[in-house]
């Protein structure tokens, strides 16, 4: 048993043993998120408040980073958060999470003037500030928060210089910029644990041979897309993984799919990840497959998770988390009827990107564009072995094709999923529903292809590590076999 889970059992004896109690109800609160009971989560804070909890302003802002961040639910998040200000105008969690939710949600004259005020709270921390020059496109050079951001990165403070990376991209300074990220993914080097992708490649690669061997490949393994027969009214209730690398352009067609009637979106849902982390695996190493009974038990919790997020009877709901590549077969083998889009871009602008995100330590590849190039490669391999092995089940995106001709790359995706095509689809950028991935000013804008070759601004320190490959369309690897 985790710590976790002893410690929500202890609260729970606690909060039945003492109903009055408004500290074993808080504390019952923290502990039912850690262990993923977000909704039960909600009501322990509720009782905390009922009975008088000290310091509400907390519980409060608690209560909306759970509905905010575990069940997608931004209106009660925002609430609640006023509350919390209400309580305290000074309570910089809550002021910190308001600008947090606007920036989720597109708002960015909220995001900014929230952002601010934080900075104005905590002016020895580097992140609120990083986060409102990110936000804001107006602040000039000679700013105060701009300098402040040149003092922070000088210390080596991480949030300060990827916020600075960005802030030198947008000014067109690229020799900066690339030393800003070249300076964070150094300190992020040292922190992170040493990246070996051999042992999760391997273990992959034979769980695949597993999964190939138990089930024959369909008639058809050589095609990549399944051809569909008549187009129904609407989509089949069949879930729908978006997955792939990060930076591929995932968040977007999540954002086209939500701006149909049809289609719900959960974004990097956790669900999955819980699992894969409960069968002895990780964000990019897989778990044990799941036997006969255990699928039909995940299977009614994947059913609990959609109802616990609100999604309506009659909505196909989109899972978007581009590391569920690695898990496809654990999923595949609860849910046979799932459909997965890989989404799949320009590997140099790819590794570009990635090299400019902070990803989760996990993800130690994404600290050295070499270890990314090498994961790349390895991806498409992943993605190749499903679409050759299962079509009927996986459709493969391109970015480039999507952002240049949008409708004759849409209409055949619609189609295979089942579903009539809309042309306000295209409209995406002017949904305000929450979006917590790194692309969340991006997609509030219309299409572009301003970002195609972004790599190009850098080519020249990219040369120096790839030389002459770099002018290849496929990444350079040294794959196992």
């Amino acid at each position: 048993m985790t710590e976790a889970q002893q410690q929500y059992r202890h609260w729970l004896a606690q909060s039945q043993s003492q109903p009055s109690n408004a500290i074993a109800w808080f504390n019952l609160g923290w502990w039912s998120t850690k262990v993923g009971l977000f909704a039960a989560s909600v009501k322990a804070y509720e009782q905390a408040l009922a009975f008088g909890i000290e310091s509400p302003e907390e519980a409060m802002a608690n209560m909306a980073s759970v509905y905010s961040e575990r069940l997608g639910q931004t209106e009660p998040a925002m609430q609640w958060l006023d509350r919390a200000l209400l309580e305290n105008p000074h309570y910089y969690p809550a002021i910190f999470n308001r600008a947090h939710i606007a920036e989720q949600m597109g708002d960015r004259e909220t995001a900014c003037r929230y952002f601010k005020l934080a900075t104005e709270l905590a002016p020895d921390e580097a992140y609120p500030v990083a986060r409102w020059i990110e936000a804001n496109l107006t602040l000039p050079e000679a700013s105060q928060a701009v300098q402040s951001l040149r003092q922070f990165a000088k210390a080596k403070d991480t949030d300060a210089l990827m916020a600075l990376a960005r802030y030198e991209e947008r000014a067109e300074r690229y020799n900066a910029a690339w030393d800003a990220l070249i300076a964070v993914n150094a300190v992020d080097q040292k922190a992170y644990p040493g990246w070996q992708a051999l042992p999760f490649q391997s273990k992959l690669l034979s769980q695949l041979a597993e999964v190939k061997s138990q089930q024959p490949p369909p008639l058809d393994s050589h095609a990549t897309v399944a051809p569909s027969a008549t187009v129904p009214t609407s989509p089949q209730q069949t879930p729908v993984f978006i997955l792939g690398l990060f930076r591929t352009g995932s968040t977007l067609l999540e954002q086209i799919l939500a701006a149909h009637s049809g289609f719900t979106p959960l974004g990097e849902s956790e669900f999955w990840p819980r699992q894969i982390h409960a069968f002895g695996g990780s964000m990019v190493s897989p778990g044990r497959l799941p036997n006969t009974q255990q699928c039909a038990q995940l299977r009614e919790q994947w059913q609990a998770h959609l109802t616990e997020r609100n999604v309506e009877p009659g909505l196909v709901a989109t899972d978007k988390r581009p590391d569920n590549l690695f898990h496809m077969a654990s999923i595949r083998a609860v849910l046979p009827e799932a459909k997965f889009v890989i989404t799949e871009r320009d590997w140099r602008d790819t590794l570009v990107s990635i090299f400019g995100t902070r990803l989760h330590p996990q993800h130690g590849y994404a600290t050295s564009p070499e270890d990314i190039a090498k994961h790349i490669s390895f991806c498409h391999k992943i993605a190749d072995f499903w679409c050759e092995n299962y079509p009927k089940s996986v459709y493969r995106v391109s970015y480039e094709a999507l952002v240049t001709d949008p409708e004759k790359q849409l209409m055949p995706l619609f189609k295979w999923l089942g579903a009539p095509w809309h042309s306000d689809c295209l409209n995406f950028h002017e949904l305000t529903n929450s979006v917590r991935t790194a692309s969340v000013w991006q997609v509030r804008e219309p299409l572009t292809t301003s970002r195609q070759g972004r790599w190009r601004n850098y080519d020249g320190p990219l040369r120096g590590i790839f030389g002459g490959a770099l002018d290849s369309p496929e990444p350079p690897s040294s794959m196992p076999e």
